[in-house]
C-alpha cells in the first residue's frame, strides 16, 4: 500500500477503501465519517496541489445522501472518485483541460459515468487533465514535492489519490497517462486492455488508441473498481509457480539508474520468493519503433479531431497546436504503415508472452522530473498502449531525490482481472522486500 505525504496515519483519509469499508461493515465509522475526512483533506490540501478543476464538497454531501436512501446493496455505495476532466458529467462542468472549452456543460454523462452511479460511487468532482489528455499541462503538483510534476495527463487524478483527497480515480491513457503519474506520485496504476471498457462520452485523443485507466493506493482497491467496470471476476487463486517475463526493454539505458535498480531489486526479490523469470525476446528494432509508432498515430488522429478549433484560433495550448500541426503533414498512407506495424508487433507479443503470467517491466524512466521540465516522457508506456495490452503500476521504493520510483507488470491482451489478480500476490511479495 502506498503512503501519504504529510498525512496523519489514523485519519480515515489515509486509510484504503478496502480498510474503511471494513470498518464500516463493523460498524466502527460511516460513509459520512470517512467522506468529512476526505473533504477536509481537499479543504486544506487542494490550495497547493490544484488536483481538481472543479469540486463542490456540498454536491458530494448531497450525492451522499441520495445514495443512503437507495434500496440493496450497491458494489461502490458511498465511495468518493475522482473523475478526469475529459470524462463528460451532465452535472458537472467538462472543460477537456483546455481554455477552449471554459464553461462546457455536457448534455448527458459518459457511459463510465453512468455505471459508476448505478453502483452507488459518488462523483468528487472533475481532476485536473492535460488539454485534451495530451501534452500541455494544467496547475497540478506532485504531492510529495511540490516543485515536481504529478505526470500527465492524468495529473489531477493522480495526485489526488496520492494525497488522500479520494481513494480511487479516473484516468485515461494514450501513450502513458495513467501508468506514469502513477509511478511519480507512488500508487497503483491500472490501464485496462483497448476497448474492454465504453469511452462513449469520454473526449478522444486518438480513438486507436484510447484506453480507461485508474488509480488506487493499493490493488484490491482498483480490483474494485475493477469488478464494476470490467464486470466481476471469475479468476480464482493461482495454483503452481508463477512465470514472469523479464523484459526491461531494448531503451531501459535510457532510464535513471534508481529506476532500472529498482527493476532488478523486484526482480530478485520475487525471485527469493519462488517467482520463476523467464528472458522474454522480442526484436528490438520493431518495438523501438512503436514508439514512433504511438506518436504518429496519436498526432494523426488529434489532429483531425481538433483540426476546426484550430483553424479557427481558438485558445489552444502551445504545444497543443504543435501536435496539430505536426499531425496534419502526416499522409493516411503514413498511419495506416505505423498501425500495421502496431498490428504486427500485437501478435509478436502475444506468441512471446505464451505460458507467462505477466511481464516485468519498466514503469517510467526515474522519478518525476520538475513541473519546469513537462510531465515526463511515456517511453516505457507507449509500447504496451500501442499494442492494446493491460498494463499495472506498482510503486517500489524511492530514487535518489527520495521521490517515488515503480515497477509495471504488462498482461496478455484481455487478460485484466488476471493481472489484478497477480497483482495482489505480487503487492503482498515487494513489500517485504
Amino acid at each position: 500500500m502506498s503512503t501519504i505525504p504529510n498525512a496523519d496515519p489514523k485519519a480515515l483519509y489515509a486509510q484504503t477503501v478496502t480498510e474503511t469499508s471494513a470498518r464500516i461493515a463493523r460498524g466502527e465509522v460511516t460513509h459520512e465519517q470517512v467522506l468529512e475526512s476526505q473533504l477536509g483533506r481537499i479543504a486544506a490540501r487542494e490550495p497547493s496541489v490544484h488536483a481538481f478543476k472543479w469540486h463542490d464538497a456540498d454536491n458530494v454531501r448531497a450525492q451522499l445522501a441520495a445514495v443512503s436512501a437507495r434500496p440493496g446493496k450497491l458494489p461502490l455505495a458511498g465511495i468518493a472518485i475522482g473523475i478526469k476532466d475529459i470524462i463528460d458529467t451532465a452535472d458537472m462542468p467538462t472543460e477537456y483541460g483546455s481554455a477552449a472549452f471554459v464553461g462546457n456543460r455536457p448534455g448527458k454523462d459518459a457511459a463510465i459515468v453512468t455505471q459508476l452511479k448505478a453502483a452507488g460511487a459518488l462523483m468528487m468532482g472533475k481532476t485536473v487533465t492535460t488539454e485534451f489528455a495530451s501534452q500541455f499541462a494544467g496547475p497540478t503538483v506532485n504531492p510529495h514535492n511540490f516543485a515536481h510534476t504529478p505526470g500527465g495527463s492524468s495529473s489531477g487524478s493522480a495526485a489526488a489519490v496520492a494525497d488522500g483527497m479520494v481513494a480511487l480515480a479516473l484516468g485515461t491513457q494514450t501513450a502513458g497517462s495513467t501508468i506514469r503519474p502513477a509511478a511519480y506520485c507512488g500508487i497503483v496504476g491500472f490501464k485496462a486492455t483497448r476497448g474492454k471498457i465504453s469511452l462513449e462520452g469520454v473526449n478522444p485523443l486518438a480513438s486507436t488508441l484510447d484506453t480507461m485507466g485508474w488509480f488506487g493506493r493499493s490493488v484490491e482497491d482498483v480490483k474494485l473498481l475493477a469488478s464494476v467496470l470490467l464486470g466481476p471476476s471469475s479468476v480464482g487463486e493461482k495454483s503452481g509457480t508463477i512465470r514472469i517475463g523479464w523484459f526491461p526493454g531494448p531503451e531501459a539505458q535510457q532510464a535513471d539508474a534508481d529506476a532500472r535498480e529498482a527493476l532488478e531489486r523486484a526482480k530478485q526479490s520475487l525471485s527469493k520468493h519462488g517467482v520463476e523469470f523467464v528472458n522474454v525476446e522480442l526484436p528490438p528494432k520493431d518495438f523501438i519503433a512503436l514508439g514512433e509508432s504511438n506518436r504518429m498515430i496519436m498526432s494523426y488522429e488529434m489532429s483531425r479531431f481538433y483540426e476546426k478549433l484550430y483553424r479557427n484560433k481558438a485558445p489552444l495550448g502551445d504545444l497543443t497546436v504543435a501536435m496539430i500541426e505536426f499531425g496534419l503533414q502526416i499522409t493516411a498512407e503514413q498511419f495506416k504503415a505505423e498501425r500495421e506495424h502496431a498490428e504486427r508487433c500485437r501478435q509478436m507479443f502475444a506468441q512471446a508472452t505464451k505460458g507467462l503470467d505477466a511481464v516485468l517491466t519498466l514503469a517510467s524512466p526515474g522519478e518525476a522530473p520538475l513541473t519546469e521540465n513537462g510531465t515526463g516522457s511515456p517511453m516505457f508506456n507507449r509500447t504496451w498502449t500501442t499494442i492494446g495490452v493491460p498494463c499495472l503500476g506498482l510503486p517500489f521504493g524511492k530514487g535518489d531525490q527520495g521521490l517515488p520510483l515503480a515497477v509495471q507488470f504488462v498482461a496478455a491482451e484481455g487478460q485484466d482481472h488476471q493481472l489484478l489478480a497477480l497483482g495482489s500476490k505480487i503487492e503482498a511479495l515487494l513489500a517485504q522486500a
